[in-house]
This record gives C-alpha cells, structure tokens and sequence, in this order.
C-alpha cells in the first residue's frame, strides 16, 4: 500500500498544527496582547460548547457508530485517507493546544464536551493514520514509531473518558430556576454621544470601529414614575451586545436604564512607562484619567435622553469588572447631583480597581437611609483579585453585602464561576441563580419604593439581604444542594480576606 513518507507526515501534521493556530498568530503579528489574540477562540469554544450541549447524545451515538467501522478499517487506509488523517492530528493537537491556553485563563474545567470531541477526532485520525496500535514488546524495526501511536492513542482515550459520562446522560444536571419573565417589552436606543477631544486625540485602534453611545433601555407604555439605572461595561468589551440580558433584565421589569460606553484604547501620557502598583482598591493606571473624562461626557449627555417620567431619586448604579471600579464614579457623580436621595442601589459584580487619583476619590457620606449594595465575585475568577473588591466594600459600609459565587463541578453542565457570568454570552444556569435572581430583585425593590408599592418592596428587599433564601442555589437533579451563595458582612475583617489589609499587587 502506498504510505506518505515519514518526512511528509511530520510536514502534514505541522501544517495542520499551524492552521489551527494561525488566527492567534496572525492577531498576535498585528499587535493584540495574548488575551485579545486568543478572545475570539474563546467565543467561538462558547459557541460550539452550548451546540454540543444540546446535541450531546447525537454527538455520542455517532462517535459509537463511526468508531467500530474505524477500527475494522484502520489497517487498511488509503493513502488520500492518511494525509487528511494526519493533517486532522495536527489541527487537533493544536486545537487542544489552545483550549488548555482558554482553560487556564477564562475557562476553569466548565467546558467537558469540547475537549472531549476533539479527543475522539485525534484518536479516529490516529487509527485511520497509524492503524490499529501494535504490541509494543514485539521486536520489530518500527518498534519505536509503534510505541509512539500507542501511548498517542492512550493519549487520546484518556482525554476522552472524563467526557463520556456527561454525553451519554449519567451524570445529575444543575437546576432550572424558574424566575418570571419582566412584564413589560423594552425599546432600546443608542444615542452617540460627544466624546471630549482630549480623549479622542489618544484613541488606539483597537475600538476604532466602536461609536461610543448611551444605550438607553426604557420600558414601553409606561406612564408612572420609573427609577434609572447606570450600567457601565468591562475591560475592552464595550458592546451592547454583551450585557443585553442585564439590562433587560432589569428593564423589562420597570426600570429605564442607560448603559455607558466608554473607551478602553487609551494612550495617555505616561502610558507606557509607568510601574504599576495597586492597593486598598485602588491602582495608579494613567488610562483612569481620560476614561474617567468621557465616562463623565457620557453620563451629562445621558441626562439630556431621559424621559420626563424617569426619577433618578431611586437609584441604581452598575458595573462589571473594570466598570465595576468605574461605576464608584457614576456613583459619585449621581450623588453630586442628588440623585439616589430615596433609594440607592449599587451592583458591583466581579470588580476591579477604582482609580488612585485624588480628584477621583468618591464621597460616601451622601447616602440615603434606604441603601444596599452587592459586591459580587466568582470563586474561579482569573481576571481579578478578590481583594479590589473586599475593599470596595469597606467603601461603601455596613449596609453593602460581598458575596462569592462558588463553583461546583458535580454534575453536568459543570457549574464554574468565571469572571464572565455576567455577560450575556454566558447566560446559563449558575448565572441565572448566581446573578440574574439578584438583578431581578434589585430592580423589583427600586420600581416598588418609585410606585409606593410596600409589600412587594419588603419582598423584593428580602431577596437581597443576607439570608438563606438569597444564597439558596437550587439542588442537582439527583436531590444533592447546588453550592450555596457565600456571604459576609465585613470581608476586610474576616479571617477569610484579612490578607486583603496588606495585599498590594500587581
């Protein structure tokens, strides 16, 4: 039988491994850091992984049904078959290659299903290339090349067995939470805003194509009083797009909302030589100084957009992540203005620093008697240190709650707690439990206090202080308790974060 040389097989599987590669590679060329390079893979793994949830038992009866006809045929390949083969090798191990770069980073062992499909097209490509493997004691003079596809074939069935249980439905699946739908639709409506030129003159490239807007969400027909929230987004992520299901979450249930964009692609002076250094939440990036002037453009041409009928003495202030840090400004700027005097709402999910700068300090001494807050982080968050946000919290008082999100990995879809359930890419069950119950409460409690309706005020309320209804988590198919919120009153002052006093990073 004609076989490609050993020479041409390397050459194959280096030119599959390098296909798989080259998107990374070439953003990489263009400049982008690696997170960037990688983030459009990791989109893409979201996208495949949620496909292959759906069609996870399809996916498994097939690979049982191709694979006895491999293996009946693996001694007798063609050639044309060995070349794709190993060129699928090559794309495979490559593949894998960057689902352990996401896993390290962002992922955290949630996805099962993608390594596992990848698994079992390297090992059908290795038997298809390399045949059925040999016993590798049996003198031979490919002895050495025999042993080297068994232990890629062990390889290969190692990397498949944590998987198959999920895809043949053994294992107990997370809990459905059955939270009701907003009552009612939700027009949204991107208004460009006027961005300062000591900002747009130092714009990067990277959001070039972004027009930087307020979004402003309101709900249709209606007529009385309705509280504002301000949502302000994450790091380089500037897009509508990924936290829709946040604002309509809280919108559809009676709340205008505007979300801010404000650009990440910042080059001020300074950019590129400072050492940076945080501490007690706080950090010294230069890039704080022009975000902070067009969050401030933004929120002013915000307050031309809203409707007559918006009141924004009931109040809530968001952010995710680096937006988190920076809705501590919006926040600061609403109070200046009197806004949040009757009820005030602050969700900082997942945060991150809030600037050093000294005309960026916020003022806390102007909330009302009906305060709370959320500062939320995730146990598997690899973004962000937990003690930016231990220490927002001491910021902001005894009446704001810090809250973990844990992981639990004991069913499936495993249930991990990344930096990214927020986002609306990544709206699944633990985000619904985790993150969007809170969201619903918190709008439910400012429409109440805004309309004067008192017992669904006191229900919403209840939903959001410390309790065990609030880190309830719903239970595994099997019975077993998903693992409950975690909560503290003082985190800077617990045995938990007490290292956070001292912590300075980077």
């Amino acid at each position: 039988m004609d076989v490609p040389s050993k020479r041409n097989l390397v050459l194959l599987f280096l030119a599959g491994f390098t296909l798989s590669l080259l998107e990374p590679v070439i953003l990489l060329a263009m400049g982008r850091d690696i997170a960037s390079a990688l983030w459009p893979m990791a989109n893409r793994a979201l996208d495949v992984t949620y496909f292959l949830r759906d069609w996870r038992t399809e996916v498994f009866a097939l690979f049982l049904v191709i694979l006895p006809f491999i293996i009946i045929k693996a001694n007798n390949s063609s050639k044309i078959q060995k070349i794709i083969a190993t060129i699928l090798i090559g794309i495979s191990f490559g593949l894998l290659l960057i689902y352990s770069l996401l896993n390290l980073a962002y992922l955290r062992d949630a996805f099962v299903l993608l390594p596992t499909t990848i698994a079992i097209v390297l090992l059908c490509s290795l038997l298809v290339a390399g045949g059925l493997p040999k016993n590798p004691f049996k003198p031979s003079e490919s002895r050495f090349s025999e042993s080297f596809h068994l232990v890629l074939v062990a390889f290969a069935v190692w990397l498949i067995s944590p998987g198959l249980t999920a895809m043949a439905g053994m294992l107990p699946s997370p809990p459905e939470l059955e939270l009701s739908d907003g009552q009612y639709d939700v027009i949204t409506t991107a208004y460009e805003f006027p961005m300062p030129e000591e900002v747009s003159s130092i714009q990067g490239d990277y959001e070039e194509d972004v027009v930087f807007s307020v979004y402003l969400s309101i709900p249709k027909n209606v007529e009385h009083e309705m509280p504002l929230a301000i949502i302000l987004h994450g790091f380089a992520n500037p897009f509508f797009e990924s936290y829709v299901d946040w604002v309509e979450e809280l919108s559809s249930r009676g709340m205008a909302v505007a979300f801010i964009q404000y650009p990440s692609d910042v080059m001020p002076p300074g950019y590129d030589s400072y050492e940076l250094h945080e501490e007690a939440g706080m950090s010294n990036h230069p890039f704080h100084l022009p975000r902070a002037v067009a969050i401030d453009a933004a929120l002013e041409y915000m307050v031309t957009l809203l409707p007559a009928n918006v009141n924004p003495d009931h109040l809530m202030v968001g952010g995710h992540s680096l937006g988190a840090g920076y809705a501590l400004l919006a926040l600061d700027w609403s109070m200046s203005k009197g806004w949040g005097s009757e009820s005030l709402f602050v969700d900082l999910e997942a945060p991150y620093a809030r600037p050093v700068q000294e005309h960026l300090q916020i003022d806390t001494t102007g909330f009302p008697e009906e305060f709370m807050a959320h500062v939320v982080i995730s146990e598997d968050d690899m973004s962000v240190n937990d003690c930016f946000g231990v220490h927002h919290q001491a910021l902001l008082g005894d009446k704001a709650l810090f809250i973990e999100v844990p992981s639990d990995r004991y069913g499936f879809p495993r249930l991990v707690a990344t930096h990214y359930i927020q986002a609306t890419e990544t709206h699944d069950s633990l985000a619904d439990w985790g993150f969007y119950r809170r969201v619903a409460s918190q709008a439910d409690w400012l429409v109440s206090r805004t309309t004067g309706d008192l017992q669904s005020e006191i229900n919403a309320k209840s939903q959001l202080v410390d309790s065990s209804d609030l880190r309830y988590m719903g239970e595994w198919s099997d019975g077993k308790n998903v693992e409950p919120l975690r909560t503290w009153q003082n985190a800077l002052n617990s045995s938990t974060y007490e290292h956070c006093k001292t912590w300075t990073g980077p």
